[in-house]
């Protein structure tokens, strides 16, 4: 049971310990993948988008209205290196996709220019529904 006198107290609430005060995270390092500098010239063809940490580096997932999408993949090992690789999107959660292989868009792209990122992200953008003729 809790004694309300004691919280009352100030000599008893000067002795109680105080956590610290949590300090702001620092912002995320964008590197050379700044999210504006590759979505501007994709945006119409974009559902959504949103950028993750994975070990070892940074990444940005895209969802395209055709129900591909695209992650792209920045290593600080390799400064200025991508990778990008196909997805199909199979339900509404930012997580319901798998790689997909199955197009005449590569498995996995190694670009070293943004240009070239949104030229691969680009043909995965402009491929048919799935399950489209």
């Amino acid at each position: 049971m809790l004694n309300h006198n004691l919280d009352l107290n100030p000599r008893v609430a000067a002795e109680t310990p105080q956590l610290p005060v949590p300090r702001p995270r620092a912002a995320w390092p964008e590197g050379r993948l700044v999210p504006r500098h590759l979505l501007a010239p994709l945006n119409p063809a974009i559902s959504s988008w949103r950028r993750r940490t994975h070990p070892g580096g940074s990444q940005i997932v895209i969802r395209f209205k055709n129900g591909y999408g695209a992650i792209i993949s920045e290593y600080p090992r390799s400064a200025g290196i991508y990778e990008v690789a196909p997805l199909r999107f199979h339900g509404p959660d930012p997580d319901d996709y798998e790689f997909h292989f199955r197009s005449h868009v590569p498995d996995l792209t190694w670009c070293s220019e943004i240009a070239e990122l949104v030229e691969v992200c680009d043909q995965i953008s402009r491929l048919l529904p799935p399950g489209g003729v």
